[in-house]
């Protein structure tokens, strides 16, 4: 089976355009881990101020309700802290799908390339073939 040039190359470019894609969906997904470690250091940081507030208002504390508020104040800033890593795992799975595509993407585009150097070696080798040919049969008249 022949491939024709102008398939190969249109092939390629659309080969091209969607490793682009590829690439700018996994520098998306990277931003996004960088985001989402920021969002839990914040988290970690409140954590910690949680903490340090907490233990002046233990101090203050005069009834269970106080007790019972700090211990609130400080269950939240967990929560926080751990919705915060799950949406990091989530950015660094998403990262690795990605990065996963980016490859294959990549890989393809290195086929479509592979074959539009093959089609113009076998059309050079023709033209080639045909110019031989001519300048043979050029020759002999000649004699």
């Amino acid at each position: 089976m022949t491939i024709k040039p102008k398939a190969a190359r249109a092939l390629r470019g659309v080969r091209e355009r969607l490793r682009d894609a590829a690439a700018a969906t996994h520098a998306a997904a990277t931003t996004q881990i960088e985001v989402a470690a920021d969002e839990l250091a914040n988290e970690r940081d409140r954590l910690g101020a949680s903490f340090d507030g907490a233990e002046r208002a233990l101090q203050r504390a005069r009834s269970v309700s106080d007790l019972h508020r700090v211990r609130l104040d400080v269950d939240i800033c967990r929560e926080d802290v751990g919705h915060a890593t799950t949406r990091h795992d989530d950015a660094i799975a998403a990262a690795v799908t990605t990065a996963g595509a980016l490859r294959e993407r990549t890989r393809q585009l290195r086929t479509a390339e592979r074959i539009v150097e093959l089609v113009d070696k076998a059309r050079f080798d023709v033209e080639a073939r045909a110019e031989r040919i001519a300048c043979d049969d050029l020759a002999a008249r000649r004699r």
